[in-house]
């Protein structure tokens, strides 16, 4: 039910997006675009500020496990090795 619920808002938002690059006047749809670019740049600026600033003071008290470090370059060879696997380079 949920597929199908996701797939028919995808389909309701291509017909609407159609129907509205069709009749809306020419100001309108420039200011939705420009809209949209804003927006863009906002989350863009936002996310940059929150990883720069916001995330060092939050870390600690969210913390990241011990040992995470090593986990993420094991993994990381584990994908490599499988990689090379699937490639056929031996390296």
């Amino acid at each position: 039910p949920m597929t199908l619920a996701f797939e028919q808002l995808a389909e309701t938002r291509d017909y609407l997006g159609t129907q509205f690059q069709t009749y809306a006047p020419q100001p309108v749809k420039t200011a939705v675009r420009n809209v949209q670019y804003n927006v863009g740049k906002l989350k863009k600026k936002g996310r940059k500020i929150f990883k720069k600033k916001v995330w060092p003071l939050l870390e600690p008290i969210f913390g990241v496990p011990e040992g995470a470090a090593a986990q993420k370059r094991k993994d990381a060879k584990a994908a490599r090795d499988r990689k090379n696997k699937a490639s056929g380079t031996g390296r």
